[in-house]
């Protein structure tokens, strides 16, 4: 009578914690690498568009212009004057370009003013901030 013996060995484990500490190493750098949008001080009910006209250029000055005309900056809630909003523009290159966020209840004769009063102070270009509706994905 012959007695098998049955080997009580497993096979070796794969080796997963080198693996784990790469996952963890790359998700500490998209962690620290990536640059989150700032988000402005004053809430306003932005309007959509369907498709996006580039990457936006988040060094440029971001001016929010609230359903009543008044000027903010997207790192202070007290309102700005027409000097204040002289000021913000000379820290800025002459004609430098101003990203406009505008409420969506801004009347078409108050940003047409608004538009017309950074052109006086010299800015040469304005991109409006708008969200994405998401129909065109």
């Amino acid at each position: 009578m012959m007695i098998m013996e049955t080997s009580s060995r497993r096979p070796p484990l794969e080796p997963v914690l080198p693996l784990i500490n790469v996952v963890f190493l790359l998700l500490i750098f998209f962690m620290l690498a990536g640059q989150l949008a700032k988000s402005p001080t004053v809430s306003v009910d932005t309007p959509l568009s369907q498709s996006a006209n580039g990457p936006e250029a988040r060094d440029k000055l971001l001016l929010v212009l609230q359903k009543d005309g008044q000027w903010f900056t997207e790192v202070n809630d007290t309102a700005l004057t027409e000097t204040t909003l002289q000021e913000h523009l000379k820290e800025r290159p002459e004609g430098a370009e101003v990203r406009l966020l505008a409420d969506a209840g801004v009347t078409m004769t108050t940003l047409r003013e608004r538009l017309e009063t950074l052109q006086e102070l010299g800015v040469e270009q304005v991109r409006l901030v708008t969200r994405n509706d998401g129909e065109g994905q």
